[in-house]
This record gives C-alpha cells, structure tokens and sequence, in this order.
C-alpha cells in the first residue's frame, strides 16, 4: 500500500502533466470555444421545506463591516448601521478572493430548530483561484478535522446519478478558562461546472478543468456549494437530515436542461 506522501507526489505530478499538456495544446490550438460558463443559479431559494432561508448581508465600509440577517435587503440598501454598500461578502473574503467572484449565501432554520444550516455558494470569475480545497480554508480558521468521509445523496429526478457529498466533521477546541466551549460542525461541500460536470472531489475537479478546456472547448466557470451545520460528536443523525436539504437544493440551483425537465 503506497503511503499518504507517496500518493500526494503522484497526484501533484500527474497535476502538472496535466497542465503542461493543456498548455501546449492551447498554444497549438487556441483557447476554448466556450468561456465563463456556469452550471449553477447563484439565487439559493427561499425555502428548502422544512427548512426557510434568511439572506445575509455585510456593510462593506472598513470602519463598520456589520453582519445582518434580513430578507428585505437588497444590493442597493444601505447599511442600518452607518449608510454604507451592502454584499452577501464580507471584508475578509472581499480581501482575499479576486474581485469579479460571486458569492450568496443564507441562513437555513426550521420551526422546531432542528439542524440550522449555513448554506453559501461561491462562482469563479476569470481568475480561476476563488475555488480551492475548503479543507485548507477550515484548518486555517482554527478547525480540527475529525472525519472526512463522502456520501451519495439520492436524486428523485436523477435515479441513475446520485449527488455526491464530501463531508468534513470538525471540531474547534474551547477554552476552559475562559468558558468558551469547543464547537462540533460539519462541513459539506460539491463543486458544480457547466455541461454537467459535478463532483465532490477537488482533484477530479482540476482534471475537468484541465481535460475540458482541451478536448471540449469548454472553460468552467466552477462554483462550489458548501452546507455547514451542527453535530453531535460520535453520532451520525445529521447525515440523514443533510441529505434530505441537498436533495432538494440541489435540483433547485442546478441550471441544466435535465433539471428543468424534471
């Protein structure tokens, strides 16, 4: 059995194979035929029953940066708090991420409160480093990952093509003396490219990406959806619930001809 480290040099390498031939054959042939195509909305719905979503809203002047829940905004309204401009990003990732990413995201609750939902979408533009493993981004916010495991979601409307699901179960370690608890989350997340291209793998993705653009004439732009919720440490419950609200977002923010006629 190969080791981990053995497995990431044969992965690495076979990635820049990879990009070497796609880069000689885009001198050879030109560029794609097909630019900046999406497979998704970037609208997430109101509602997923029973689940009823609120949308965010961040003040993007530096000296407020609030955070709102409220469903009664739009682009155009003022920050409450000091008059500013109002996105679905915050200051941080309008920082990091290029400018022309898109990004939505919603708040998920039921009546009885069981498993709210953070739920975000994030879209690539021309620069295509706004999409990037999540594991990289929750280890760097301070969050241990426990368990990586992935899940096949059935789809009513697509028997044959179950979604796939990467889930991250993680845990952020508290604070005993300062009486900060520690925190048990999941992290669920698939990537969406055009002409049907879904994955949960962010390797597969990168092939895609490569492979498509070559032989297809297709250049993605990939969005990736990401679920985040709380868990119980050692029990499973939240993964029937999880699949439950995927099932049902995902036929509602895929922009194919199979899901409309479906």
């Amino acid at each position: 059995m190969r080791s981990e480290g053995a497995k990431t040099v044969l992965a690495t390498a076979a990635m820049l194979l990879l990009l070497a031939l796609c880069a000689a054959a885009c001198v050879l042939f030109g560029g794609s035929d097909t630019a900046d195509e999406a497979g998704i909305s970037m609208a997430l719905p109101e509602r997923v029953p029973p689940w009823r979503g609120t949308t965010y809203w961040f003040c993007q002047s530096e000296g407020c940066g609030k955070g709102f829940l409220d469903n009664s905004f739009s682009s155009s309204t003022p920050c409450p708090a000091c008059g500013g401009e109002l996105r679905q990003m915050n200051l941080p990732e309008r920082r990091l991420l290029p400018a022309d990413t898109e990004l939505v995201r919603r708040y998920y609750e039921t009546p009885q409160r069981i498993l709210p939902l953070n739920v975000s979408i994030v879209l690539s533009g021309a620069d295509r480093s706004s999409i990037h493993r999540p594991e990289v981004c929750q280890t760097s916010a301070g969050h241990e990952i426990v368990r990586r495991r992935r899940i096949a979601v059935p789809l009513s409307w697509r028997p044959d093509r179950p979604l796939e699901i990467t889930v991250l179960e993680m845990t952020r370690h508290g604070n005993a003396e300062a009486g900060v608890p520690p925190q048990h989350t999941f992290y669920a997340y698939w990537f969406v490219g055009a002409k049907g291209r879904e994955t949960a793998s962010h390797w597969k993705r990168f092939w895609w990406m490569g492979t498509d653009r070559v032989f297809r004439g297709v250049s993605h732009r990939w969005a990736y959806v990401a679920v985040v919720g709380p868990r119980i440490p050692g029990e499973d419950g939240y993964l029937g619930l999880l699949s439950a609200f995927a099932s049902q977002l995902h036929r509602k923010i895929l922009r194919t001809e199979e899901a409309a006629e479906n």
